[in-house]
């Protein structure tokens, strides 16, 4: 019980800072904006493509948590990968909405998709146009705007299909 309560306890500490696929702000904005899309009549779809880019970074923040700490193992990604994708069904419980189908697929789980895509796809992005600039950004927060912009797009995109 002890060893519990301070493994439990320095879980709670400050940690090394290091450095994130995905910023904190860029978290908070997305946890911020489904819990107002609802009130300001946001379609399901377009929430869809937020929660999709929010359970991406959840995956990568728990492989840089993992990594840090030492956790490896072998295929350990896949292990956290197939994990992360329990928060699925999660969603679908927490977020209630509409059933929608596009071409007999569930148009959430569409949205959800095309948006960890897209937060994908926009840091893959960033760091190429960052490793033309010598490693660094070209702006502040340049990581955070891309992912921002390119999920407001596709948003907008899936608001008005």
């Amino acid at each position: 019980m002890k060893k519990t309560l301070t493994f439990l306890f320095t879980l709670l500490l400050p940690q090394a800072v290091f450095a994130n696929p995905a910023c904190a702000v860029c978290t908070v904005a997305m946890g911020a904006f489904l819990g107002i899309s609802r009130k300001l009549g946001v379609s399901d779809q377009a929430t869809g493509v937020w929660i999709g880019a929010l359970i991406l970074m959840t995956y990568y923040f728990t492989i840089k948590f993992v990594e840090s700490k030492k956790w490896t193992f072998k295929y350990y990604h896949i292990f956290w990968g197939l994990l992360t994708l329990l928060l699925v069904p999660a969603m679908y419980t927490l977020v209630p909405y509409k059933l929608n189908t596009y071409f007999g697929i569930d148009s959430f789980l569409i949205s959800m998709i095309c948006g960890a895509i897209t937060f994908d796809l926009s840091q893959r992005f960033y760091q190429k146009l960052k490793a033309k600039n010598n490693g660094h950004a070209h702006f502040p927060f340049e990581k955070v705007v891309f992912a921002i912009i390119s999920l407001l797009i596709v948003s907008l995109i899936f608001n008005y299909i």
